[in-house]
């Protein structure tokens, strides 16, 4: 059994059918593919949702049997008596309150169009997450402040590719995002982001507050089954919150070894 159809568990899920087992997939969404999804929604990032879709087919090829919009807790995992359980349940996304909450959105809701960012909105965050999101925004004519508490964007990223870094350092400006380093969101109300930057507290007017301040695992169900199945795994975000590599290889070295 996996739970969880991202790209952990659809490498496992691969690696195990090519290896003579017969993984079963339990996915809560509608479609394979995890964080690949909200990842791929900007055009420029097209190939997250190749990455899905080739999983998608290599399982269907292969015969994987996969149950989407199935979403398993604990007591139905282990009435299933299944040889071995892989946990590949990811992570979500961090939140906070900043006050006006009905306004806040976190990345993956406004990617996936399920939020309405508005004409203006501020992004909390300059990761990899909020730049990408950022520059889609601003070539939707939506116009972007990134608030950054570190004093660069993308300092804490990695590995990520030179090449892509330095362009989207470049394309940012270039599409308008106004960029806020070194500086803390502390509240949004009434349609105003209070910042606190190094030369003094300002004020934003926005439509909206996007949150992209990383992620963090979605282990509940393992810390809730490990002492009842004997052969249980964790993997990719669920175990350690990462990049698509990690994801891939860190399945693979699992579902390698059964």
């Amino acid at each position: 059994m996996i739970v969880g159809g991202g790209v952990a568990g659809c490498e496992a899920a691969r690696v195990l059918a090519i290896r003579g087992h017969q993984p079963v997939v339990y996915e809560k969404g509608s479609r394979l593919g995890g964080n690949l999804i909200p990842g791929g929604a900007p055009d420029f990032k097209e190939d997250d949702i190749a990455l899905a879709d080739w999983y998608t087919n290599e399982l269907n090829r292969l015969g994987v049997h996969v149950h989407l919009n199935t979403e398993l807790n604990e007591e139905e995992i282990k009435a299933m008596y299944y040889d071995t359980v892989i946990l590949a349940t990811g992570s979500k996304p961090k939140v906070f309150s900043l006050r006006d909450d009905s306004h806040i959105y976190t990345a993956e809701q406004v990617l996936l169009k399920q939020k309405d960012a508005g004409k203006k909105t501020v992004i909390v965050g300059g990761g990899l997450v909020g730049c990408e999101t950022a520059l889609w925004f601003a070539q939707n004519g939506i116009h972007v402040t990134i608030v950054e508490a570190l004093d660069k964007v993308m300092a804490v990223n990695g590995p990520l590719c030179a090449a892509n870094k330095e362009m989207l350092e470049a394309l940012l400006p270039f599409n308008g995002v106004e960029i806020i380093t070194g500086a803390k969101v502390t509240e949004f109300a009434n349609g105003e982001v209070k910042v606190d930057t190094k030369e003094g507290s300002k004020t934003i007017m926005s439509d909206s507050v996007i949150l992209s301040v990383g992620y963090k695992e979605e282990n509940t169900l393992y810390n809730n089954l490990q002492f009842d199945i004997p052969d249980l795994y964790l993997l990719g975000d669920a175990k350690k919150v990462s990049n698509i590599m990690y994801a891939i290889w860190d399945a693979f070295e699992v579902a390698n070894h059964i």
